[in-house]
């Protein structure tokens, strides 16, 4: 039986740092990904929650609008009301008065 050669000292072992370093290099890769997708996810939010934020104004704007084009027809329909009733009134009042026409003078 014969025994190994000895390694020659021109032969390098990998460092154990190497072997530690492949894994955390991964490792960080993997966080930088994670955290570019977060910051990805964070962006868009961002994004939507202005769209809404816009959109909240809008329909805000568009309802005290609104409220205050209700506000005018309401007062508009309460002179129309008023109107209304004077004219029955007037339209009343010459149904209850005596017709004063050419017959009935004696």
């Amino acid at each position: 039986m014969s025994t190994p050669p000895a390694p020659t000292p021109t032969e390098s072992r990998p460092s154990p740092w190497l072997t530690m370093a492949v894994p955390i290099v991964v490792t960080l890769l993997g966080l930088a990904v994670q955290w570019g997708t977060l910051g990805a996810d964070v962006r868009h939010l961002e994004r939507r929650c202005t769209i809404a934020e816009a959109e909240l104004t809008r329909i805000s704007s568009a309802q005290s609008s609104a409220a205050t084009q209700a506000a005018r027809i309401e007062a508009r329909f309460d002179g129309m009301e008023r109107e209304l009733s004077r004219l029955a009134r007037a339209v009343e009042r010459l149904t209850d008065a005596p017709a004063t026409s050419a017959r009935s003078v004696p």
